[in-house]
């Protein structure tokens, strides 16, 4: 894979086999001997093989169940494992907006597959050590539509774009969104199936509260990176209980600030996801803006955001990197500037988020991004420069390619 120094899943751990060892000690006029216990172990015996850089888990990972009322039963615990050294002070992470599994996407998958949806950026997306995106589908087929939505808002996408995200490398993906118990229970257990079998990192939904907020655990290049989201946005009969499956809600914003500081504890980087804002608003509203500051002072190293469906501005809050949100990004949205997205590209080290770039797309044909160039390209980053700049934020198009500088 380009551009990736890591492995994609998770690899198995393994194994020593039994074994004794003897020994004979012969004295001058006597003798004795000691034998060592049968079944000992080396130390380290049974620790995960290691992996190159990037291991994507989920922390509270659900395998698939096929009871929708069933409760998978809990992890078995495993051996502390040190974390390896970095291997480099810094890693490279791509950012996208909203991934949609359903309606164009689905229709493409039909008839060319689960990997054509994201076909053209694919090997963009790979360069980067880490990549990020949300996903504002399930991939299932099973459930029941939600009640109390119009029926054109309810989403269930193709279990087979699992092949799109896994292509193109996608590391985590955030769960906590407005779309996400469209098919209540039976569809979010096949969505967080799919994801943990193919290695992919998710936070946000689960089947109880608990699972929800559970951050997403990744290692790249050495560095422990966690991943914490939560939906502003969502019917009240998404959110998750005690004992019900749902999303985390991110309001008030307090109990994802809690979940930041918690996070900091386990990572060194935190990057935080919140679905907020107000539907083709270029503008982050006052709500948005004072969330990601708290965020920011309880931890959080970049918050990369998303739900209005068009790009809004590139922020900066004591040095660290805020996208209010980063609009579509696989979805046949009925807008032309709903249509218009960009992959977020940033160096993340001790210094925060720096080399800041923008690769301009175009949602085409069933809603599938597009590299662009030329007019296109000015035109998309343009939009994004004007919304960034009352943000104190300016960007520079050299050739095909935002340069943006906080």
């Amino acid at each position: 894979m380009s551009g990736r120094q890591h492995s994609r899943r998770p690899q198995p751990s393994s194994s020593i086999a039994l074994f004794a060892i003897s020994a004979l000690v012969i004295g001058a006029g006597w003798f004795a001997y000691t034998l060592m216990p049968e079944g000992g172990r080396w130390p380290g015996a049974g620790a995960p093989s290691a992996t190159p850089a990037a291991t994507a888990t989920a922390e509270a990972s659900t395998p698939p169940v096929a009871d929708a009322t069933a409760t998978p039963p809990a992890a078995e615990p495993t051996a502390s494992v040190a974390p390896a050294p970095a291997t480099s002070p810094t890693f490279t992470v791509a950012a996208i907006g909203d991934l949609l599994f359903d309606l164009g996407p689905r229709q493409l998958i039909a008839a060319k597959g689960g990997k054509a949806p994201l076909a053209k950026v694919a090997s963009l997306l790979r360069a980067a050590d880490l990549t990020i995106a949300n996903l504002e589908t399930t991939l299932s087929n099973r459930g029941t539509a939600v009640t109390g939505k119009p029926a054109n808002l309810i989403f269930n996408g193709d279990p087979r774009g699992i092949a799109s995200i896994t292509s193109s490398g996608i590391d985590l993906v955030s769960l906590a969104n407005n779309h996400a118990m469209d098919h209540g229970r039976p569809a979010l257990i096949d969505t967080l199936a799919a994801l943990d079998k193919a290695g992919v990192g998710h936070a946000g939904a689960g089947l109880d509260s608990k699972a929800a907020w559970k951050p997403a655990l990744i290692t790249v290049k050495g560095h422990t990176i966690a991943y914490v989201t939560a939906t502003q946005i969502l019917p009240a009969h998404f959110a998750s209980g005690t004992d019900r499956a749902g999303v985390a809600v991110g309001r008030p914003i307090s109990r994802a600030v809690a979940a930041v500081r918690a996070a900091k504890k386990k990572a060194e980087f935190v990057i935080v996801s919140i679905h907020w804002g107000i539907e083709q608003s270029y503008t982050p509203n006052a709500g948005q803006k004072r969330d990601a500051r708290a965020l920011i002072d309880a931890g959080a190293d970049v918050v990369l955001s998303h739900h209005p469906h068009v790009m809004q501005g590139i922020d900066t809050y004591k040095g660290k990197l805020i996208a209010y949100s980063l609009g579509n990004f696989l979805f046949p949205y009925k807008t032309v500037e709903g249509r218009k997205s960009i992959i977020l590209r940033f160096t993340l080290g001790p210094k925060g988020a720096t080399n800041i770039t923008a690769v301009p797309v175009y949602l085409g044909q069933w809603g599938r991004p597009v590299p662009q160039t030329g007019a296109s390209a000015r035109s998309i980053l343009g939009k994004l420069a004007s919304s960034s700049k009352p943000m104190g934020t300016s960007i520079t198009i050299k050739g095909d390619i935002g340069y943006i500088k906080p």
